[in-house]
């Protein structure tokens, strides 16, 4: 696709079925929030004209399903790397003075030249991803914020005065609140419309998020719990970034033996793809080092006898 950074015509264009691979590359297990996801920024990233944010989203789900990922994949496809994402986590945002840590702090006062951990990276590079993690944490005066940025795509830096700028963007806000009631709305409720009405109008009943805030949202996602062959394919993407990481390649592994030797020692139980990050390396950092400084280009890792998983010379 064209370079999505330039303000031009070609740039409107995105190849849909294109961005969705690129995203399922890097998530797996939620296929069908990725689909949808690519057609809704599709459309959106076509309009000549953007009064608010690309998209509003609410990504829901349990830890470790994928959501932060799905903002990475978009940062990286849309605005050519995933640094282009700014996350921001709510509970560092839990008390009165995260308003003025998001948008600075007014003339006078120590620290106004600096300005606000959202506005100011804002104001630099208009262009991201911007990522507010388990938003039920923030202070509830912070979602005033949120009903201009998504609203009218507009924040202004107390302090400088500047206005920063989100109708460049993509707003995501994260959270695992009341995603096991929505998931079985979204099973219960076959129309896609009626869906969207019924899960908006929980999430408005049970006061997680105020109604105007519910208003502004384009798509809400609810993120499946990963079962063990879907674990085990993020665990091989996982397992050949950290053979590059040691200056190998990884040329074989099968999934079912990820699924074989992890449940052998429990370690699927209860985890989430962030944890799989910690449990690879703890299996295969060691052999891995070894088999590259033993001069090996390329490995395979296999089953030994006894079960675990061996690293070896491809």
């Amino acid at each position: 696709m064209s370079d999505p950074l330039d303000i031009t015509d070609e740039s409107r264009v995105i190849d849909e079925l294109e961005m969705a691979t690129a995203v399922k590359k890097r998530v797996r297990g939620q296929d069908a929030v990725v689909d949808d996801l690519a057609r809704l920024v599709r459309l959106q990233w076509a309009k000549q004209t953007r009064k608010k944010p690309i998209a509003n989203l609410l990504l829901l789900g349990p830890t470790g399903t994928g959501k932060t990922e799905v903002c990475k994949a978009l940062a990286e496809y849309l605005f050519g790397d995933e640094k282009n994402m700014l996350l921001l986590d709510c509970a560092d945002f839990s008390g009165p003075e995260g308003k003025t840590r998001l948008i600075g702090t007014p003339t006078g006062y120590v620290g106004s030249e600096s300005g606000g951990q959202l506005t100011r990276p804002m104001i630099n590079n208009p262009k991201r991803i911007v990522v507010f993690d388990e938003v039920e944490k923030a202070w509830p005066g912070i979602f005033d914020l949120f009903l201009a940025m998504m609203g009218d795509g507009r924040l202004v830096e107390q302090g400088s005065g500047q206005s920063a700028d989100f109708t460049q963007s993509i707003i995501v806000l994260t959270s695992n609140a009341e995603h096991e009631a929505i998931g079985r709305i979204q099973q219960q409720i076959n129309d896609p419309h009626e869906r969207a009405d019924a899960v908006k109008k929980h999430l408005r009943d049970c006061k997680v998020f105020r109604p105007e805030i519910i208003g502004r949202l384009d798509r809400v996602y609810v993120f499946e719990p990963l079962d063990g062959i879907v674990l085990a394919e993020i665990a091989a993407l996982k397992m050949k970034t950290l053979a590059n990481q040691y200056g190998v390649e990884l040329r074989f592994v099968a999934p079912e033996l990820i699924v074989e030797a992890m449940q052998k020692g429990n370690k699927l139980k209860d985890f989430g793809a962030r944890e799989l990050d910690r449990v690879v390396d703890e299996l295969l950092a060691e052999p891995m080092l070894m088999a590259k400084n033993a001069g090996a280009s390329t490995i395979a890792i296999r089953l030994d006898p006894s079960g675990e998983l061996l690293v070896e010379p491809d």
